[in-house]
């Protein structure tokens, strides 16, 4: 995120690529995209630099001797009058004149006979033959020479690059040194003839693209070719920037030639974990390298492909090089000049299979197949004959604009050059490069034909009927009489009979919408007319599932309405359709997906969906008493049971005094709350006494020296991305004195208005000490208070266990991992003299139950004792598990020790991390196969591996766990569209086949958050369809699974219906597009126990940056980091413009600002804001 300066070298030249050990040349510049690359030139500060720089024409014409100066008039910390004009420039080499890195040729030694050119080809030290042999095939071949000792400078004797473009604008260039014969690899001067001012450099070039440890670079003058060798002394810390981006440019093209589908990562891999040959500069290769030269590197890139054949594929299009193009801005087909034939590489590299396509069970495969197509694997398969839109090239690049060679076998088909002209190929050598780009990017679109799906709709919202002119007739007499209401068990509309217990479709309003579902639950006649009772049915459009749902699929809600009978538009059809008695070996059949035949009047349902948390549940079982028959709801019976448990009541009455009722006990949502008991409340609450400290203001912006922090300008408000200061709080504690309700002048108590009479407890961010001893103080550490309050029973959360330590008769680490929501107190807390006391004995005691007065009296008990016996562990037979993408195994080791499963089964296709999970988990048997390859051996009836390893069969594994590559789904991943990702995201169909498969008891499927948003939630729409297919009981949630960890992570979670973990500590909401949290918890939008954890409570300062980091950084990465401020929101904009000597002993340079920035002006002191004419808007 911090990018260089761009100084000495300003653009980067592509040489021609050669796959032999031959080579071709090529003319050419480019930049890089980040700026400059070497050691002492690389600056601390980093602006928004751009891919290229070009030289100011208006510079160019100025001569040599006009000198441009920069005039400050102030103080030493800004000036407060600038007057700036573009620094000087050598008009041939464009380096800074005024620069005091800048080198001159000192010349060639006096006491060296030095030759021309010319004069030097004759010596017969460099003839490799003798007086009897012919040594050209031709007088058009060049004779090849190494230099040794070198030393490149312009006509003015500049030291200077090769690599800049200059060779390209037709600078002049000459280089120095000792020229050796073709066959002498020592580098010494010995054996070689010392010529002069060798040139001018026609072009320059490379090879050794096959394998070898180097990469040879070499010259072409008029007069021969010559391999360079060793620079000269002065000349060698020139030379060692170039060798970096030749060296990085020959990892990449030898690296594709046998990994053509690897992803952009893996590329990086590769080029990270590359050492550098013995005797450069530099140590390792990073990411900032490539970056820096990925012009100079796409465009060897390009050069490769032009030697290959014709019908090769070329490497530029690969999922790794349209990444680098896209991320580091690369332009196509720039600089190219005239080339010499391509060479033919000798041998061919046998190509990778590629990820191989998932194996699919035929219900999963029938759901998927229109997402992902192309990745799974089907036994029969036509090609796909549709005629794409012909694309055009960009008729702008140097390659558009080239004539066809008329050589090639493209160009002799053409009819201007006596072909047939069928083939309707462009010239080979005017491939487009842009085109092929963009051809391979059209390629990789997959949701272009998938439509938008719309949000689910609330069905709660009511709908609108039409009433229709229909005949009815009540069917016999009235089953019962109640009230007013004469209950009917048959009506007839339209000579159509319906009977309690049918279903309708009742008309919509609008003649649009589909028809209303609802089964028929009671029928009578009162003063209203002829009226029945609705229980209405989802359509699976209105769930979470859209417009991937059966259109023939209704789920049960827990919503019904009383209607007139003329809203019903006719009889149909609704079937249930429950798990079959073998449902667990059914797996994996070939089973038709149409569950019943579309006549328009028939359709199914197998779950119970809820509406608010997206939840599908087997139909629940309420029956009917005698009493209700006649009229029976299942929702209206649901919907009184949850009213009914929401209801706070209170039980066990004590006594009544001061206009009160005091009780024993309150319970609400099946919760039992007694006198002596720790409750959450919500923050709001109560209050301290001790008020907290204000939070400070932001200060005002300062005013910033632009030229110290010249990049400070891009900081446009204060916003602080992540910040914790805006965290709420967590929940308050308090322990119950007394549990009332007032009475009511009838004498009766107000039972619908409970109130608790609490203790409070303080965290020890509610002291004195503020926030600031938290960072010090356990999690679970609280303070007694003999401060009293009355709180509502509505705003009680929940209930938690308060001890005082001493009376613990285990350790308080022991004591706190014994189970959630356990605090504990060692002294009591006094606010109003800010002091710290033993706590008073009332406080010790749990129990405070006698009367409920809370006076202290009654019975001491121990600390420990709970005001309910806690109910004993229930010992359950472990899950035999089956984990898929296992890793190293934590997922498998959470559920260990949670204690339900056992992990007998892993797949691990990378070996090293499959070999952790053996050693973490000696009992299982871990497979180190691609689980497409298991999954068909498995299907096929196989029982063990090409190993002899054991395969779990049907009915083996109870519980199946693991979370598929989230590379493709995760918003880390800045390419997750590619092909390659494809394969990655169609590994989840390989999971839910493993499920279908298997028919495990319990499912769990784990991802990064995005896989919810993922192709507008196309992909979670079709898992949870396969899962409700398959007929299991499931739901999604969106979890903070940080728990209590410094760093947030949110993570998606999916699979057989079970509760979630309640939040543990406060977090930052998770923002998906759901009705309600996508963790199902009421809990989540409320509080939480603890508070958020930051990076302030994990550790006092930030660290030294090398410390923890499991990647080494480069010495300039370790010095922008220290240098970046530790206040909050402090960034990269923050950095000094100043020298530093680096750890390595190098040092930085300090930016130069040389042009005009259009958008943003000048600095308040006129300084200029841009490092290349790209700011100026050109």
């Amino acid at each position: 995120f911090i990018k260089d300066e761009i100084t000495q070298v300003k653009t980067s030249t592509p040489a021609k690529v050669s796959r032999r050990s031959g080579r071709a040349s090529d003319f050419g510049g480019s930049s890089s995209p980040f700026g400059l690359s070497h050691k002492e030139g690389e600056a601390l500060s980093a602006p928004q630099s751009c891919p290229r720089a070009e030289p100011d024409p208006k510079t160019l014409r100025k001569s040599e001797s006009q000198r441009g100066w920069t005039l400050w008039e102030g103080g030493a910390h800004g000036a407060s009058r600038v007057l700036q004009t573009t620094p000087p420039k050598c008009v041939d080499c464009r380096q800074y004149l005024d620069d005091p890195d800048l080198k001159f040729f000192q010349g060639d030694p006096d006491d060296a006979v030095m030759l021309e050119e010319p004069e030097m080809l004759t010596d017969e030290r460099l003839s490799i033959f003798d007086a009897n042999e012919d040594g050209f095939e031709s007088y058009e071949d060049l004779p090849q020479h190494k230099v040794t000792s070198f030393s490149v400078y312009d006509k003015r004797g500049h030291l200077c690059p090769f690599d800049t473009g200059l060779i390209e604008r037709n600078i002049e260039l000459y280089f120095s040194g000792a020229v050796k014969p073709i066959y002498d690899d020592n580098p010494c001067l010995d054996g070689g003839v010392r010529a002069k001012k060798l040139g001018p450099i026609n072009a320059w070039w490379i090879t050794g693209f096959d394998g070898g440890e180097k990469a040879l670079i070499g010259f072409t003058t008029a007069f021969a070719d010559y391999i360079l060798m060793e620079p000269s002394e002065e000349y060698a810390p020139i030379f060692a920037l170039m060798q970096e981006k030749i060296y990085m440019s020959k990892i990449v093209v030898e690296f594709l030639q046998n990994n053509r589908d690897v992803s952009y990562e893996d590329l990086l891999n590769k080029i990270e974990t590359t050492v550098p040959p013995v005797g450069l500069n530099f140590n390792r290769f990073t990411e900032d390298s490539l970056l820096r030269h990925a012009q100079f590197v796409v465009e060897q890139v390009e050069s490769y492909d032009e030697a290959g054949d014709s019908d090769e594929p070329p490497v530029l299009i690969t999922p790794c090089m349209r990444d680098l193009i896209k991320l580091a801005g690369v332009t196509l087909g720039k600089r190219r000049a005239v080339r010499r034939q391509a060479i033919r590489h000798p041998t061919r590299i046998d190509k990778d299979k590629g990820p191989t396509k998932a194996t699919t069970t035929k219900l999963v495969y029938l759901i998927f197949d229109t997402f992902f197509s192309e990745q799974i694997e089907k036994d029969e398969r036509e090609d796909d004959k549709e005629n794409a839109t012909k694309r055009r090239r960009c008729g702008v690049c140097e390659v558009c604009q080239q004539p066809e060679c008329g050589k090639c076998k493209a160009c002799q088909n053409m009819v201007k050059f006596g072909g047939s002209g069928r083939s309707k190929q462009a010239c080979l050598q005017r491939r487009c490069p842009n085109l092929a780009v963009r051809e391979a990017d059209e390629d990789e679109e997959v949701d272009d034909n998938i439509p938008e799906m719309p949000s689910p709709k609330k069905m709660l919202q009511g709908r609108k009927k039409k009433q229709n002119k229909s005949r009815i007739s009540w069917v016999g007499e009235p089953i019962k009489s109640d009230g007013k209401k004469d209950f009917y068990q048959r009506v007839c509309i339209d000579s159509e009979t319906l009977e309690v217990g049918d279903c309708v479709s009742v008309s919509p309003d609008d003649p649009t919408k589909p028809l209303y579902l609802a089964r028929v639950t009671a029928m009578w006649e009162d003063s209203s007319g002829q009226m029945f009772h609705a229980h209405w049915f989802c359509p699976g459009s209105d769930t979470v599932l859209g417009a991937t749902s059966d259109p023939l699929e209704l789920f049960l809600v827990d919503e019904c309405e009383d209607m007139q009978l003329s809203y019903i538009h006719g009889k149909v059809t609704v079937v249930y359709k429950p798990p079959s008695e073998n449902w667990a070996m059914e797996g994996g059949l070939d089973m038709e997906i149409k569950m019943v035949e579309d006549d328009g009047r028939t359709y199914f349902y197998q779950m119970w969906y809820d509406q608010e948390y997206a939840r599908f549940e087997t139909p629940p079982r309420v029956q009917p008493t005698e009493d209700n028959k006649y009229k029976f709801c299942m929702s209206c019976a649901r919907l009184d049971e949850v009213r009914h448990k929401e209801i706070p009541k209170v039980a066990e009455p004590l006594e009544e005094g001061d206009g009160k009722m005091f009780y024993a006990m309150a319970t609400k949502n099946g919760v039992q709350y007694r006198v002596g008991d720790g409750v959450y409340l919500l923050p709001e609450a109560f209050s301290f006494s001790m008020k907290p400290a204000s939070p400070a203001k932001r200060p005002k912006k300062e005013a910033v020296d632009e030229d110290l922090h010249p990049e400070h300008y891009r900081k446009y408000s204060e916003y602080i991305k992540g910040s914790n200061l805006d965290a709420p709080d967590p929940f308050r504690v308090g322990r119950i004195k007394e549990i009332f309700c007032h009475i009511r002048s009838n004498g009766k108590p107000n039972e619908a208005d409970i109130k608790l009479r609490i203790w409070k407890f303080y965290r020890p961010e509610n002291t004195h000490k503020s926030m600031k001893a938290t960072y010090h103080a356990d999690i679970n550490l609280l303070y007694w208070s003999d401060e009293e309050t009355t709180v509502d029973f509505r705003a009680v959360q929940g209930r938690c266990t308060v001890v005082y330590g001493e009376d613990l008769t285990e350790s308080i680490q022991d004591y706190s991992a014994g189970g959630l929501d356990r605090f504990y107190f060692l002294e009591a807390y006094n606010a109003k003299t800010k002091s710290f006391e033993d706590p008073p004995n009332h406080a010790r005691s749990s129990g405070n139950k006698g009367k409920g007065k809370g006076k202290g009296k009654g019975k001491s008990s121990s600390a420990c004792e709970q005001s309910e016996p806690e109910p004993a562990e229930l010992k359950l037979p472990k899950l035999r598990t089956l984990d898929v993408f296992s890793g190293c195994g934590g997922l498998s080791e959470g559920f260990h020790q949670a204690g339900v499963s056992e992990t007998l089964w892993a797949i691990e296709m990378w070996e090293p991390a499959a070999q952790a999970f053996r050693l973490n988990n000696p009992g299982t048997t871990v497979f180190t196969e691609d689980c497409n390859v298991l999954l068909k051996l498995v299907m096929s009836g196989e029982k063990t591996n090409s190993l002899g390893q054991k395969l779990p069969q049907k009915g083996d594994v109870e519980m199946l766990c693991g979370g598929p590559p989230c590379q493709g789904f995760s918003g880390m991943n800045r390419f997750n569209s590619r092909t390659y990702s494809k394969f990655k995201n169609s590994l989840v169909v390989s999971f839910l086949s493993y499920c279908d498969y298997y028919r495990p008891r319990f499912f769990l499927l784990e991802n990064v958050r995005n896989f919810v948003s993922f192709k507008r939630s196309m992909v979670l729409k079709l898992t949870l369809r396969c899962l409700v297919r398959m007929g299991y009981q499931c739901t999604f949630g969106v979890l903070q699974v940080g728990l209590g960890q410094e760093e947030p992570k949110p993570r998606m979670g999916t699979g057989r219906h079970v509760g979630t973990p309640r939040p543990t500590d406060r977090t930052g909401g998770c923002h998906i597009g759901t009705p309600r949290p996508t963790d199902g918890n009421k809990d989540a939008i409320l509080g939480s126990p603890a508070p958020q954890i930051g990076l302030g409570d994990a550790i006092l300062g930030p660290p030294d940056p090398q410390i923890g980091l499991g990647d080494d950084m480069s010495a300039l990465v370790a010095a922008r980091m220290r240098h970046i401020p530790l206040a909050p929101g402090s960034d990269w904009r923050d950095l000094p413009n100043i020298e530093v000597r680096l750890s390595d002993g190098t040092s930085t340079r300090k930016l130069r600002y040389t042009h005009h920035e259009k958008k943003n002006g000048r600095s308040s002191s006129g300084a200029l804001r841009g490092v290349c004419s790209c700011a100026e808007g050109g």
